[in-house]
């Protein structure tokens, strides 16, 4: 099964890929395929996902293991950057162990490694109908996905459309995987890859202190916040995100007004 994707920028510079977020998909990184167009940008729809919505089911090896085959075949000199936001996050990190050769640098931004209160209590078939249901309701649909903080409508209009065709199992799988991957997996000691690990100012505790987890634990990373950051802070505050992986591609080094050292 070969993984959905979009090409943009210059085709012979170097290749950035971006990883969405559960339950949205590639057109979510509008904001950064304007601001790195000087970079090759592959943006993939993962597995259940977007233009992937009916092919196969989403696991996160399944995605890593899909998305080494796309830089090996696609990404100039057969390597990447890696920017993952939420459960693209998660897969990067997927990545970083079982294919580091692949990748030049990393940005790991929000991903769970710690649980949230009342997670697996919610964590329940019927929670995920009710999901479902609420994500079609005309009232409902647009006032939830008005709390994602879109800077257009256009933006808005697509979230709510693919909200709309997620099924009660999709989401439970989408978020099976994230719980039952919680834990910080093995082999993270030996990833040599410089990685940038952070999270919204304002996001839970515990994301916040999967920050500090992951960052202590790779051997070249920093960890940061953006202040006053919410989960949505790729799209909502995307001229601060985009200048904080510009500068780690570049320099390896998290700096900007906003940015919040931890580590």
């Amino acid at each position: 099964m070969a993984i959905h994707f979009e090409e943009y920028g210059n085709k012979t510079a170097p290749t950035i890929v971006f990883l969405h977020g559960g339950g949205i998909s590639g057109w979510v990184w509008s904001k950064q395929i304007e601001y790195f167009k000087d970079y090759h940008c592959l943006i993939p729809d993962l597995p259940e996902h977007g233009k992937r919505k009916n092919e196969g089911e989403f696991s996160i090896k399944k995605s890593a293991s899909l998305l080494a085959e796309l830089i090996e075949k696609r990404a100039n000199g057969g390597k990447a950057a890696i920017v993952g936001h939420s459960l693209g996050a998660k897969i990067t990190v997927e990545l970083l162990i079982t294919r580091p050769e692949l990748i030049t640098s990393a940005v790991v931004a929000s991903a769970l490694f710690r649980p949230i209160p009342f997670m697996k209590m919610l964590h329940k078939p019927f929670i995920y109908k009710l999901m479902a249901a609420m994500l079609r309701s005309k009232l409902l649909g647009p006032f939830l996905v008005k709390q994602y903080k879109f800077p257009e409508k256009a933006l808005e209009d697509k979230c709510l459309l693919e909200f709309r065709q997620l099924t009660p199992a999709t989401l439970f799988r989408i978020y099976d995987e994230l719980y039952r991957n919680l834990g910080l997996p093995k082999g993270l000691r030996q990833v040599n890859v410089p990685t940038l690990v952070m999270a919204g100012e304002k996001e839970p505790e515990a994301m916040r202190q999967s920050v500090l987890d992951l960052a202590r634990i790779l051997p070249v990373s920093e960890g940061i916040l953006l202040k006053k950051g919410l989960h949505t802070y790729p799209w909502a505050q995307y001229e601060s995100f985009n200048k904080v992986i510009e500068h780690w591609i570049n320099d390896k080094q998290a700096v900007g007004d906003n940015v919040i050292h931890l580590l």
